[in-house]
């Protein structure tokens, strides 16, 4: 939804899973935006102006600038209130359970997905893979808790919570490529510990606006693997 006339303008890079965070929540809106690719290896001057950080996903809006991406999801809640899906549920009790668990993800999800993919210690790679299922057994369980029939995270409804961690989920065959990681049982198995988990992952990947945002897989298995071996820390 590209449009160079639009009050919004995003700042990304087609590999960025924290970008997908704000590009999807623009698209579940419905705000019309002009989407800009942009290299934050590199750190054009044209970033550099939105965020001084260089890193993506960075909005203008109005001639104000926003980063940080659960900020950007915040803000486009705030910013258009009334407009295509809701992010956050009404009720502030709910609206803090989900922003709760959304900070948990970012917290405890999202860096191990990163350690687990840059470590060469088979030792530190067992405990990240422990220590990963670990966390998503906590997830499911809050799902259950804000919404036991789901499908997703807090509800029948794509928001705020699946955005927090679902394109790191979605990245998960990268982990499974390098390190032999994956969450066990399938959608199949409604008796499995894991079958709310994966029942939410069906749920969200079919999701045509959260679609219209995935990367294909195998450009984005080969920037991993560059990315991995780039850095990959003993």
């Amino acid at each position: 939804m590209s449009d160079s006339g639009a009050d919004v303008k995003l700042y990304s890079a087609w590999y960025c899973p924290f970008a997908q965070r704000t590009w999807v929540s623009l698209l579940l809106k419905g705000v019309q935006f002009e989407y800009v690719e942009v290299d934050p290896f590199a750190k054009p001057p044209e970033l550099l102006a939105v965020n001084p950080y260089g890193q993506v996903p960075a909005l203008t809006f109005k001639d104000q600038n926003i980063y940080e991406s659960l900020v950007t999801m915040e803000f486009l809640e705030d910013a258009y209130p009334d407009s295509g899906r809701r992010l956050l549920p009404v009720d502030p009790v709910k609206r803090a359970h989900v922003r709760i668990w959304a900070d948990y993800c970012s917290k405890k999800i999202v860096p191990l997905f990163y350690r687990l993919l840059k470590t060469r210690d088979t030792a530190k790679q067992e405990v990240a893979r422990h220590d990963l299922l670990e966390h998503i057994r906590v997830i499911i369980k809050a799902m259950n808790s804000l919404s036991e029939d789901g499908p997703f995270f807090a509800g029948d409804e794509l928001g705020f919570a699946d955005l927090s961690v679902a394109p790191w989920v979605e990245r998960f065959y990268i982990l499974k490529h390098h390190r032999g990681f994956e969450v066990p049982g399938s959608v199949n198995d409604k008796d499995g510990e894991y079958y709310r988990f994966h029942k939410w992952w069906e749920a969200v990947r079919e999701v045509p606006d959260y679609k219209a945002t995935c990367g294909e897989r195998e450009r984005l298995l080969q920037f991993y693997i560059e990315y991995a071996n780039k850095n990959a820390t003993d």
